[in-house]
Parts: structure tokens; sequence; C-alpha cells
């Protein structure tokens, strides 16, 4: 398979983009390589998974601050050691695994959920070597965490991952290339905004209030595809990869 690495930059054929979100997690366990490889296998154009740092130092691919929801173990993954975290689950993946193994055959979007600014260093330290193709995007959830990847690695994508759309024009200013927007928020108004701004939009399907993140059905997905969104992040690719297909099939 030909090497997919400048949609952060450049476009496929396929327009919206198509992300996996926590990897194809409607069909495989979230952040796990098993996801990772079904994401690819459904035609996704990239890869969204989650950045953690464990005690050890090791940035790890995992979704949640603590293991309650999926291991029911309250301790916090930054409190854990690798090995402790992969005796508790054992599909969880240091994040330079899930890359190498990714290799060229999707684009990836890193959600660093990290805040303090060590700790985000440190991932970006483990991470660097891997960054130079442009096929790795950051995702940033505040302007602090965008100065520190770019002052690091300048090279690379950077996504928006804010609450507050009013955020992103300093984000436009700043060098930030992406934003994403939740479902509720992707009117063809704010889309242009940020158009004009000069950043791309990723719209993240679902509600964060009601536990549908990344859900979704073929015809609202059709809808939100009509005003015209660089990406989409789902939680089923091969349903995206489906709608976005026939929207553009010759009528």
């Amino acid at each position: 398979m030909a090497l997919r690495t400048t949609i952060w930059t450049g476009y496929p054929a396929r327009s919206p983009l198509v992300g996996a979100h926590r990897g194809a997690s409607a069909v495989a366990p979230e952040n796990t390589l098993e996801a990772f490889e079904a994401a690819i296998a459904a035609g996704a154009d990239f890869i969204e998974t989650d950045l953690r740092l464990s005690r050890d130092g090791i940035p790890v691919a995992f979704h949640d601050a603590d293991l309650k929801r999926l291991c029911g173990d309250p301790r916090k993954v930054a409190e854990l050691d690798m090995d402790e975290l992969r005796s508790l689950r054992s599909g969880i993946v240091a994040m330079t695994d899930a890359i190498d193994m990714i290799g060229g055959r999707a684009s990836i979007l890193l959600d660093t959920k990290l805040h303090e600014q060590v700790a985000l260093e440190r991932c970006i330290a483990a991470l660097e070597s891997r960054t130079a193709d442009g096929r790795i995007a950051f995702g940033v959830r505040s302007l602090d965490a965008f100065d520190v990847v770019h002052t690091h690695l300048p090279q690379c994508p950077t996504l928006g991952l804010f609450s507050n759309i009013g955020d992103y024009p300093a984000l436009a200013l700043r060098g930030g290339t992406w934003a994403r927007l939740w479902e509720a928020d992707a009117s063809a108004d704010n889309l242009a905004n940020l158009r004009r701004l000069g950043l791309k939009t990723v719209i993240m399907t679902g509600d964060p209030m009601d536990g549908s993140v990344g859900l979704i059905k073929a015809d609202a997905l059709a809808e939100l595809c009509f005003n015209g969104p660089d990406a989409v992040m789902v939680n089923d690719p091969s349903l995206a990869v489906e709608v976005i297909g026939q929207a553009t099939q010759p009528v």
C-alpha cells in the first residue's frame, strides 16, 4: 500500500477524511493494536489515539486518566509503571509500538491528554524521532500545550481540541493548522469562520455529555458531511468510508 503521510498538509481524493476514534473502537477494544489494525483495514485516513505517560516515562495509548472504567482499578496511569499497566490491561500499548505498527498505512492524531509541561516534554522527547515524515499530528487542549509542542516539534502539524471555539483565532495566529469541532457545533457558519482563519476542520461525532462520543448513524453523518468539513472522526470508520463513498459517486 502506498504511504499516506501527507493528509495533514495535503489531500487525497476523499473528502472529508475519515478518522478512526481510538482506532476502530466500534469493533475492537479502544486504543489497542487490534483497533488500529481494524481501522487500517476499514480504510481510515488517520487513526486518533490518546497520549498519556506511565510512571516510568513511557508514552502509552490510553484515554482515561485512571483505570477505573476499563480495569476497575482507581489508580492513575501516571502512578503505574508500564509492566504494571500491562498486568492490568493486556492490550495496553506503548505509543512507539503503535506508531511503528501503523507505519505509513495511515496518518496518526495524538490526543495529548497531558497538561503538565514536564510530562508533555518527556513524551515529545520519546516520540521525536518518529515525527519527521509529517504523518503524526499532535492534538492539544490548550494554547500552552500548543506552545510546548510547537517549540520542540515546529515541523509537526497541530490540531486544537478546544472546548471554547473562541480560542481558535489565537491558535491560528500561533501557527496551528487544524481545529476540532463537536458535532453539535459543526454548523456551516462555524466551519466557514474557521476556514477564514486558515484552519482546517475535524468534526468529532457524538456528544461528550451523554456517552455517545464517536457514534453516529449513516443519515446523520451524510448530513454532517454536507457542510464540508475537512475530516470526521468516528468509532466505525467503515461506516464513514461507505457514506462518503456513496456521496461522491457520480449521479
